[in-house]
C-alpha cells in the first residue's frame, strides 16, 4: 500500500514565503484526497495517501531529490520513487540538466509525470513542450484552499479515467430497464436462476450490470472512435500518458492487433522482416495481409530450450538488402524471457532504409513509467527502451495490457508514435515516399487518412459487442501507472533483485548461475550490453541443471499452489507484473531453499543446429495464397518437399516450424517428429490425427495447386 505520493516543486523563492509551503502541501492533500473519494468510489472508506511536496530550488536539487547520488539513473529515493506530479516555476523551466534542457530531461526520465507551470501575472507567455504539461497561475497552488475546486478539477485532468468513470456512474444513476443486449440482462438471468445463482454471487453483480452494449450511445462505441463521448476521451488520455499520437483499445488481445495493424500497413506482395520468435498471431496476420515474411536469422539457445533475440548486425544487414523493397520490421521487444531491444538504434537504421519499425512490446507495457528503463542513464542523451517514446523509437508498438499491467485478460492496446505522424505528414524523405503516397489525400501524406484506414481495418476484427468491463480495466490501467506506476516498478525491481541475490547466496553460486540473464540467453559472440540490449529484472528465469531437476522442480512448485509463467527444459520462467505482491517471493524462495540442489545452468546436452536448420527457410509461395488452397492431407514423412499450407507449432521451441508457403525439409520434420516422441502429440499445435493416434497428417498444396502458386516477387521501385 502506497503511504504517500510526493509532487516535486522546482521553486524560486523569492515567490512567497518559504513558511507557506506546508500550507500548500496540505492544500493539495485535500484536494487530491477529495479527488480520489470522488473518483476512486469504493464499497468501503479508504484512507487515500497525502501529498509530500518535495521543494528543489534549482534543477540539480531536484535531480538529487529524484535520484540516490551514487546510483545509476534507475536507482530513485524513496520520495522519488512515490513522484506523481512536477511543480516548475515559470522562469526556472528554462533550466539546464546534465547537459540537457529541463523540459528534455523530464521528458527521458519521467515521460508519463504529468508537469505543471506556475505562471504569474506580468511574466513572458509560457509555451508548453507537448502534451503531459499544463500551466496554471501560481495563486492557485500558493492559496490552495481558496482554489480547492479548481485543483480537484487539475487532478481530474490527469487522473481521472474517462470510460469506468461514465461507465459507473450509468450503472449507478441512469441504468433502468433493460431492453437491449446482452441476453442476462444485468445479470438477472443468473441472480433469478436457483442454478445459477451460486455463478452470479461469485462474480457480484456490478460485473454483470456494467456488461452493456453498444445500444448505449452515450458511453461510446469501439467501432466508431470519433465524435467525443467517454471512451473516445479515455482513449485520447492513454494516448497522453504513453505519449503517442493515438492510442486504441483492442478486446480481443493483442492477436487482433496485430492482424489489424498489418492489414493497415502492409499490401499483397509486398515484404516485412520478422523474427521467426514472434508471436504465432503475427504470423497470421503476414497471411491474412497477403505479405511476404523474410525471416531473419534465429539464434536457438540448445542448453536453455529458448530463443536470444536477434543481433543488430543482422538487422542491419537485413535492412540494406533491398532486393525485395522491405516495408516494414517486426520485432518483439521484450522477448518472452526478458531481452529488451535498443529500439533507438534499430529505429535509426530503419528510417535510413524507409522502412517502418513495428514493435510488439506485448510483455513490456511498463517500460514508460520508470527510469530503470533507460540507456546511457545519467547522461543529456540518454535514450528509453519504451518501443514508442518522444525521444527515439518503433513507430507503432502494440501491447499486451492484460499481461503485465491491471486489466481482464484479451485486454490489450495500440500505439502509433509521433514520429510516424511527423514521417507521414512533415517529413520530405524519399525512403518514405511510398508512405507518404499509400496515405494520401489530395497528393499529400495523410494522419487522418492512416487513422481512418486503421479504424476500418479494426472493425474487420473488432467484436461489435465488446466487454464493456475489458473497455474500463484498459482506462484504469494506464491512470494507474500515471498515478503509482513509479512505485509499482520500482517496488518490484527492488523485490527481484533481492530475491535473486538471496537465492544465489543459498544455493552457494553467482546469480548468472543460478538464473539466466542477458548473456546466458542471447549467448556468446557479441557485446550485448554494449550494443544497447537489456535483461528485464522483471523476468525472472530459473535455471535447473538437467531437464529431469526441472521436472522435479516443477512439481515441487505444484505441490506448494505457485504457477509459473513457462516452462522449457531446462528454465522455469517467473513473470514480475503490477499485481505481484512481496509474499509471492518469500513462497517462491521456500521452494528454492528446499530444492537448492537442482538450481544450476544446465549443461548443454545438444547443439542448435537441428533446431536452426528447421526454421531457416523462406517462402517459395505467397503465403496467403498457401493457406486458402483446396490442398491435401499427407503424412509427415510424405510431406517432405512439398509446399505446406498450414501453420504446424511444436512445443519446444514454441515457434512455426510449418508456415504457409514454406517448403518442407526433413530437418522440419525430424523437429516435429522429436517433440511428438518426447512430449506427445498434443504438443504439436496443427497437427491432423485422428484419436491421438498415427499417421501424423499435415495439409500441403496438393500439386496442381503447387504448379499454378504465384512466386513470392519483389517490388520493382520503392516511390
Amino acid at each position: 500500500m502506497i503511504r504517500t505520493l510526493t509532487v516535486f516543486y522546482l521553486h524560486q523563492p523569492s515567490r512567497f514565503d518559504s513558511k507557506r509551503l506546508p500550507v500548500i502541501e496540505y492544500g493539495l492533500t485535500d484536494a487530491f484526497r477529495d479527488f480520489c473519494r470522488e473518483t476512486f468510489d469504493a464499497r468501503g472508506a479508504l484512507d487515500y495517501p497525502p501529498l509530500k511536496l518535495i521543494v528543489a530550488n534549482e534543477a540539480a536539487q531536484l535531480a538529487k531529490a529524484l535520484f540516490t547520488s551514487d546510483g545509476p539513473r534507475g536507482v530513485l529515493t524513496e520520495h522519488g520513487r512515490a513522484c506523481c506530479l512536477f511543480l516548475i516555476d515559470d522562469d526556472l523551466l528554462a533550466s539546464t540538466l546534465e547537459g540537457a534542457p529541463l523540459r528534455d530531461w523530464l521528458k527521458r526520465f519521467f515521460p508519463a509525470i504529468p508537469k505543471v507551470v506556475l505562471t504569474r501575472p506580468g511574466h513572458p507567455e509560457v509555451t508548453l513542450p507537448a502534451r503531459r504539461w499544463a500551466k496554471k497561475d501560481a495563486r492557485v497552488f500558493a492559496q490552495p484552499t481558496k482554489h480547492h475546486e479548481r485543483l480537484v478539477h487539475l487532478f481530474k485532468s490527469f487522473w481521472m479515467p474517462r470510460f469506468s468513470t461514465a461507465l459507473r456512474q450509468y450503472v449507478m444513476v441512469k441504468a433502468g430497464t433493460n431492453w437491449h443486449t446482452p441476453g442476462h440482462n444485468g445479470g438477472r438471468a443468473f441472480a433469478n436462476s436457483p442454478f445459477l445463482r451460486g455463478f452470479f454471487e461469485a462474480f457480484g453483480s456490478t460485473i454483470f450490470r456494467t456488461d452493456l452494449s453498444v445500444s448505449v450511445e452515450s458511453l461510446g462505441d469501439l467501432s466508431s472512435p470519433e465524435g467525443r463521448t467517454p471512451l473516445s476521451e479515455a482513449q485520447k488520455l492513454t494516448s497522453e500518458i504513453f505519449g503517442t499520437s493515438q492510442s486504441r483499445y483492442v478486446t480481443n488481445g493483442t492477436s487482433t492487433s496485430n492482424k489489424a495493424m498489418l492489414m493497415t500497413l502492409l499490401r499483397p506482395g509486398e515484404t516485412v522482416l520478422v523474427d521467426r520468435n514472434c508471436h504465432k498471431s503475427v504470423h497470421h496476420a503476414i497471411v491474412t495481409s497477403g505479405a511476404v515474411p523474410r525471416y531473419l536469422p534465429a539464434r536457438w539457445n540448445a542448453a536453455l530450450g529458448v530463443w536470444g533475440p536477434v543481433s543488430l548486425e543482422d538487422i542491419r544487414r537485413a535492412l540494406k538488402r533491398q532486393d525485395d523493397n522491405p516495408r516494414l520490421l517486426i520485432l518483439t521487444t521484450c522477448t518472452y524471457e526478458g531481452i529488451l531491444y535498443p529500439v533507438w538504434e534499430i529505429a535509426r537504421a530503419c528510417e535510413r532504409a524507409g522502412v517502418l519499425f513495428y514493435a510488439d512490446e506485448a510483455w513490456a507495457a511498463y517500460l514508460n513509467f520508470h527510469p530503470f528503463y533507460t540507456f546511457g542513464r545519467g547522461k543529456g542523451d540518454a535514450v528509453r527502451y519504451s518501443a514508442v517514446n518522444e525521444i527515439c523509437g518503433a513507430h507503432f508498438s502494440v501491447q499486451s495490457t492484460h499481461k503485465t499491467l491491471a486489466a481482464f485478460s484479451q485486454a490489450s492496446m495500440i500505439h502509433v508514435s509521433t514520429r510516424f505522424k511527423q514521417l507521414l505528414e512533415e517529413d520530405t524523405a524519399p525512403a518514405f515516399r511510398w508512405l507518404r503516397k499509400r496515405f494520401a489525400l489530395h497528393g499529400h501524406g495523410s494522419y487522418e487518412k492512416f487513422s481512418h484506414d486503421l479504424h476500418e481495418f479494426l472493425r474487420y476484427w473488432h467484436s461489435t459487442s465488446p466487454h464493456y468491463p475489458f473497455l474500463a480495466a484498459l482506462d484504469v490501467a494506464g491512470v494507474q501507472m500515471r498515478l503509482e506506476g513509479m512505485k509499482l516498478i520500482d517496488e518490484r525491481i527492488r523485490w527481484s533483485v533481492a530475491f535473486r541475490k538471496r537465492v544465489a547466496e543459498e544455493c552457494g553460486k553467482e546469480e548468472n548461475a543460478c538464473f539466466a540473464g542477458l548473456d546466458e540467453i542471447a549467448g556468446p559472440g557479441i557485446d550485448w550490453r554494449a550494443a544497447g540490449y537489456m535483461k528485464d529484472p522483471l523476468k525472472i528465469v530459473l535455471m535447473l541443471r538437467s531437464a529431469k531437476a526441472c521436472e522435479t522442480f516443477r512439481k515441487a512448485l505444484l505441490k506448494a499452489h505457485i504457477q509459473w509463467e513457462k516452462a522449457s527444459a531446462t528454465t522455469i520462467l517467473f513473470l514480475v507484473t503490477a499485481g505481484t505482491a512481496e509474499e509471492h517471493f518469500e513462497y517462491l524462495f521456500r521452494v528454492c531453499r528446499q530444492y537448492r540442489s537442482l538450481i544450476g545452468a544446465p549443461k548443454a546436452t545438444g547443439t542448435a543446429k537441428p533446431v536452426i536448420e528447421a526454421v531457416s527457410g523462406q517462402a517459395e509461395v505467397l503465403p496467403h495464397d498457401a493457406a486458402l488452397c483446396d490442398g491435401e492431407l499427407v503424412t509427415l514423412e510424405e510431406s517432405v518437399g512439398r509446399i505446406a499450407s498450414q501453420f504446424l507449432v511444436p512445443y519446444p521451441p514454441g515457434v512455426p516450424v510449418f508456415l504457409p508457403g514454406l517448403r518442407i525439409t526433413k530437418a522440419m520434420v525430424q523437429l516435429v517428429k522429436g517433440v511428438i516422441a518426447t512430449d506427445g502429440v498434443d504438443a504439436v499445435h496443427g497437427l491432423f490425427c485422428r484419436g491421438g493416434h498415427a499417421p501424423y497428417l499435415v495439409e500441403v498444396l496438393n500439386r496442381d495447386e503447387e504448379a499454378r502458386a504465384r512466386k513470392p516477387q519483389p517490388l520493382l521501385s520503392s516511390n
